[in-house]
């Protein structure tokens, strides 16, 4: 089970295959370099076993730059709600484990 995508151009949460004890369902990890974060509606990082909101608080390689003819959508659908932050538009659940569990579109 992973997590990635399209916009992301890239696997961002997986197993590392011999190296994850897997939990089926689960994303499992974040992969080397990516940063997810828990935030609750208003934007509060959420710690420990939660869900919230699915954030990715730095860049990585493959990352998409713009929409092709109108970077104001992009600014606007990916990087506004959370100031700072890539949105996913994904709900997660983050376990006493640190797993990352997909919950679907919020």
């Amino acid at each position: 089970d992973t997590w990635w995508q399209t916009e992301t151009g890239g696997i961002m949460i997986a197993p590392l295959p011999g190296a994850t004890d897997l939990k089926p369902g689960s994303a499992t990890l974040p992969f080397f370099g990516v940063q997810p974060q828990l935030v609750d509606g208003e934007g509060k990082v959420l710690e420990g076993a939660v869900s919230g909101n699915l954030c990715i608080t730095d860049s990585w390689p493959g990352q998409m730059r713009t929409v092709y003819g109108d970077h104001a959508r992009f600014i606007e659908t990916y990087f506004k709600t959370y100031p700072g932050k890539y949105f996913t538009g994904d709900g997660c659940r983050r376990d006493e484990d640190g797993y990352y569990w997909i919950t679907g579109r919020v």
